[in-house]
């Protein structure tokens, strides 16, 4: 085991809640419990809650009732079930992200991000997540049905510390709740220079039952945005050691690491004056970022 004192996990670890128990038996864990992970991450819990509250979910299906088989199919050959799959109807429209904090009871928004999916321009596939824009602005309707949201699961789970919520916006600006992350999100670095706060310690206040409201407002009225770079091709790192006096990359590969295609290089960071400034600012740097080693 890890010589610590406290432990504070990051995905992908909500979806082994055993595993988080185990680490919970040897160190404080500042963050869920794995109790509360564990029913936060079934999908079925979280329907049933959205039921109550009027609050819309994709239409879904338990994959265990379920198989999936070629349309040009025979002798019962490539048929699989689904049984480790959930089924869920696509809704179309634009991803979104919530950061909160909750104290179990109460749930502060640190700010809605814009989630940037599938995007070309960094090398991802269609539904792969490679970044977030923050602030996103959803619409009012959306924003206060999200605002609520938060309160609700918050007091329903007892979810406490930085969480979050994806949801998806459809073209009628109705929001509809994807997952729960019962913990801290890939947006923390963007929150920190929105805030100019350590969100870490925002975090572990919440969790000892303390939303430090007053603290918490944005320093700045800068757009702030990452993006994770996927590889196109098979490639082989340059020296990348010069790479870590460039503030705006950040998961730095090792030299001469190999790197497959569609696995991830490392995450640029960028700031605007709005949205697209900030976007063609990501897009900037991800070129500069190809250019080291075509």
């Amino acid at each position: 085991m890890v010589d610590a004192d406290c432990l504070i996990f990051v995905s992908p670890l909500e979806n082994y809640p055993h595993i988080l128990q185990r680490f919970s038996e040897c160190y404080e864990i500042i963050g869920n419990n794995a109790e509360t992970v564990k029913k936060v991450r079934e999908w079925k819990s979280v329907c049933q809650v959205c039921s109550q509250h009027n609050i819309k979910v994709p239409r879904t299906c338990n994959g265990h009732n379920y198989i999936v088989k070629p349309k040009k199919s025979g002798g019962g050959m490539k048929i699989h079930r689904l049984s480790s799959y959930v089924i869920q109807e696509l809704v179309k429209g634009e991803p979104y992200s919530v950061s909160f904090l909750g104290d179990g009871e109460n749930a502060q928004v640190l700010s809605v991000n814009e989630q940037l999916i599938g995007r070309g321009e960094f090398g991802a596939r269609e539904f792969w997540y490679c970044g977030n824009i923050t602030p996103g602005f959803p619409g009012e309707h959306a924003r206060a049905v999200v605002d609520s949201m938060c309160t609700t699961m918050t007091r329903h789970f007892g979810l406490k510390g930085s969480c979050g919520i994806d949801f998806v916006v459809d073209p009628n600006g109705n929001p509809y709740v994807m997952e729960i992350n019962p913990r801290p999100q890939a947006t923390l670095e963007l929150l920190e220079r929105v805030y100019g706060r350590n969100m870490v310690v925002l975090h572990e206040n919440a969790v000892r039952g303390i939303l430090d409201v007053s603290s918490a407002q944005p320093s700045a009225l800068r757009t702030w945005g990452k993006a994770i770079v996927y590889a196109e091709r098979n490639i082989t790192m340059p020296d990348t050691s010069e790479w870590l006096f460039y503030s705006w990359i950040k998961d730095i590969p090792h030299p001469a690491e190999s790197i497959l295609k569609s696995e991830p290089i490392c995450t640029v960071v960028a700031d605007g004056s709005d949205r697209d400034d900030c976007f063609e600012h990501l897009v900037q740097h991800s070129l500069t970022l190809k250019g080291f080693f075509q």
